[in-house]
């Protein structure tokens, strides 16, 4: 792999267009590709109304503006109209490429194909404990298949799923909401729950697991500042001391993808994709449920007081489909409900620390106190909704 092709950052921020595809290609890629065509909003207006209307139009102009001006930054920088700092070179073609946790993701259209790259300052440990996560996904038939993986030239080939994005920034109205957790959510979950054995472990041990992994690796490191590590310190030992406080019980671990939202979601013609397995691994048996739900929250500004009806109504209907396909598993989440919740706090933080060392995308700390500002609340709601219930 001598030859290398230069990459072009779009005005958009975070997308990068090869300078070596013809002009032609990327006006493809812009304007006749799903990759690139934004979800739409659904939430709010009934279909066919005026004010849908209104806004289908308003997005669509957006749309079609900013790909024209794409374009032509594009083209005045591929004939040297004009410069740029913001160059990547990278050692495979594709029409285009994201900044990604760990490297960059470089998609070719033309092969069907999607090519992680990972910078040289990513340790081999680091890209070879990655690779089984993906391999864990790669097992299902909502996932995309790897292809081909050089460890040592640190990189990997997956599919390339074509299809609309299921996230948008607003969040859909609850009964939208719930008829697509139904539909395509419920048999996702399932497949991961079952497809291998699950895990048991003893809370308090697990607590402390994770809490010693957090000092034996460094993962909380000065460079992220005491006050940011005292916050994470202090909310770890709070759900911690809230498991402790309970009998100690053994609990279920099962495969997990790990970022399991929307924004990893497509919509296609073979039915709901899930895209990025790097994270997938063994978690608390609720981790992907509640990861769907939180991110309504976190990433689409839905009130706390509108997302706990739609878990307790989620909740109900889940535990109603794993007690036929997996009794023992569906009483555990019923009688420790609460127990499960607690470790999905534990564990999506712990997540978010190992993430923060690699990721140059997102600001991770800044997640990381948003994620406990919103499990503190949320706790808070819950409290507040069993005394209404023992009144």
């Amino acid at each position: 792999m001598l030859r290398t092709y230069q990459y072009i950052k779009s005005r958009d921020q975070y997308r990068y267009f090869c300078l070596q595809q013809n002009p032609f290609m990327l006006f493809w890629l812009l304007f006749f590709t799903k990759n690139t065509i934004l979800s739409a909003n659904r939430n709010g207006f009934k279909k066919w109304s005026i004010r849908w209307i209104k806004r289908e139009i308003r997005e669509y102009y957006y749309y079609f503006r900013g790909n024209i001006f794409k374009l032509i930054s594009f083209v005045k920088y591929k004939f040297r109209l004009q410069n740029s700092d913001s160059l990547v070179e990278l050692p495979f073609y594709g029409q285009t490429c994201v900044l990604v946790n760990k490297g960059y993701k470089i998609f070719n259209l033309r092969r069907g194909v999607a090519i992680k790259v990972y910078r040289n300052d990513v340790d081999i440990p680091t890209i070879t404990k990655e690779l089984e996560c993906l391999k864990n996904g790669s097992q299902f038939d909502f996932a995309p298949s790897i292809r081909r993986i050089n460890i040592k030239e640190r990189w990997y080939e997956e599919e390339y799923i074509s299809g609309s994005k299921d996230y948008s920034s607003n969040p859909r109205d609850s009964k939208t909401l719930l008829e697509k957790f139904y539909k395509d959510i419920v048999p996702c979950l399932e497949s991961l729950i079952l497809r291998q054995f699950p895990i048991t472990k003893n809370t308090i041990d697990y607590v402390h697991e994770i809490k010693n992994t957090l000092v034996a690796c460094n993962l909380l490191r000065k460079e992220l500042g005491v006050k940011n590590i005292d916050k994470i310190l202090s909310f770890l030992h709070s759900m911690g001391e809230r498991v402790h406080s309970e009998e100690n019980l053994s609990i279920f671990l099962v495969l997990t993808h790990g970022d399991f939202c929307p924004a990893n979601m497509l919509n296609t013609r073979h039915g709901l994709k899930v895209i990025d397995w790097e994270s997938a691994t063994f978690r608390s048996a609720l981790f992907d449920f509640y990861s769907y739900f939180f991110f309504r929250t976190l990433h689409q500004n839905l009130p706390l007081d509108k997302l706990s009806p739609e878990i307790r109504i989620a909740f109900s209907f889940y535990l109603s489909k794993l007690d036929l396909i997996t009794p023992a598993i569906s009483r555990s989440l019923k009688s420790f409900e609460r127990i499960y919740r607690w470790f999905f706090y534990i564990e999506r933080v712990y997540m978010l620390v190992v993430r923060e060392r690699y990721d140059t995308k997102l600001n991770t700390m800044d997640n990381i106190l948003r994620y406990i500002e919103v499990f503190n609340s949320y706790e808070e709601i819950s409290a507040e909704n069993t005394e209404k219930i023992y009144k």
